[in-house]
């Protein structure tokens, strides 16, 4: 009831902003991918913080993560109590997301290569096999986030790099 109530069912038109997937708890994507971002609320904070002005970060709810039970609600007050943080329902889709936000950031799921497809960049927190891709930044260091960022939102996906990468 909570998840239905308080997060927000659709994008905002016209509005800037960075998507950032939240992984299912446990995944090993985090554990063993990228041990060092398991608190996913704070990598969020951080995005937060590193963003320019005039974007806000929508974060979405894995909807797998209700076959797992959701998480507490404490949860998610955490992230709805952050500024320049949205926090959308699992219902809204992956692709609606991708397709109009201007930058995907994941700590190592496959969000980061689907955003390719849509012709958008990515950052990744941990190693991925499509990390070496130029429209995808590896974070090494946390404290560059906001360079990062800034940097991204300008690349461009080489539709070529992608298809030599797919084959």
């Amino acid at each position: 009831f909570f998840i239905d109530k308080y997060l927000l069912k659709s994008v905002i038109p016209h509005k800037k902003f960075v998507y950032f997937p939240l992984h299912l708890e446990p995944e090993e994507d985090i554990l063993m991918g990228a041990p060092f971002y398991t608190n996913q609320i704070e990598v969020i904070k951080n995005i937060a913080k590193s963003l320019p002005t005039g974007y806000v970060l929508y974060a979405k709810e894995h909807p797998i993560q209700r076959k797992l039970n959701w998480r507490p609600i404490s949860f998610y007050k955490q992230i709805l109590e952050l500024p320049n943080v949205t926090l959308i329902h699992p219902e809204v889709t992956n692709a609606e997301l991708t397709e109009k936000c201007s930058l995907v950031i994941t700590i190592g799921g496959s969000a980061g290569l689907q955003a390719a497809f849509f012709q958008k960049p990515s950052i990744v927190f941990g190693d991925s096999i499509y990390s070496d891709l130029s429209c995808v930044h590896r974070v090494k260091k946390l404290e560059e986030l906001p360079k990062i960022i800034k940097t991204s939102l300008k690349k461009k996906v080489e539709l070529g790099e992608l298809g030599n990468f797919m084959n």
